[in-house]
């Protein structure tokens, strides 16, 4: 394929945060006396992907108005203690820059959030297109998650074909396959081979993380790279 564009999630492919986010998520209903054994975390592993309200609401059986608090208090704790980068990530978007890839950001995140954890770690001007909670109204499954991205891709000639997407989660494949995505999925997430069967990507597609992006690229893209993966 000729590759332009790499759209990435960030929670699970960037940030490490599935399972020091079920650690905060613990910590955070322990809090506010709500139980957390080994049921709830199953649960919001299955669920894994969702906002973050929504994940609450559900994952911890509680109303709105709770999930809104402890959402508040997990991004609060972000900032204060923020979660690491998957090992690699910054040598890979490097990487991505100096072949002329243009890296689009897809998150559920708000977008003041997200761009103090992206300032943070020196990484705003790693990504041409960020899309937010506030760019968007849909969320994965749901394809259309993207269109805020292809739109501005395709105002500079870069047609979806030209693009793959970096997910983690199970929810991801299905946005990205019903958008028309190649879709690969690493394994810094919930995602596990087991879902292979429910949602079937081919195995070439699935990465043990981030940091195995360039040698993938490098099979697949039909151009010429400026600098090859070491």
């Amino acid at each position: 394929m000729d590759l332009k564009a790499v759209i990435m999630d960030f929670d699970g492919v960037i940030l490490d945060s599935f399972r020091e986010g079920l650690r905060r998520i613990g910590m955070l209903a322990t809090l506010n006396d709500k139980p957390f054994g080994r049921e709830t975390r199953k649960l919001l592993t299955n669920i894994w992907g969702l906002p973050g309200i929504e994940l609450l609401e559900r994952g911890l059986d509680i109303n709105r108005a709770l999930a809104e608090k402890i959402y508040t208090d997990w991004e609060k704790m972000d900032l204060f203690n923020p979660i690491p980068l998957i090992p690699g990530t910054r040598e890979t978007l490097y990487w991505l820059r100096k072949n002329g890839v243009i890296k689009c950001l897809n998150t559920s995140r708000h977008r003041e959030n997200l761009l103090k954890i992206l300032d943070r770690y020196d990484l705003l001007r790693e990504f041409e297109i960020i899309t937010t909670k506030q760019d968007c109204p849909y969320h994965k499954p749901d394809p259309r998650v993207f269109d805020h991205a292809l739109s501005i891709l395709e105002e500079r000639n870069i047609t979806r074909e030209q693009c793959i997407f970096v997910g983690d989660t199970p929810s991801d494949i299905v946005a990205g396959q019903d958008a028309h995505i190649r879709t690969l999925v690493v394994q810094t997430g919930p995602y596990l081979l087991k879902h292979a069967t429910k949602h079937p990507i081919d195995l070439s597609d699935v990465l043990q993380s981030l940091e195995d992006l360039p040698m993938w690229i490098e099979e697949h893209h039909t151009g010429t790279l400026t600098v090859v993966p070491v």
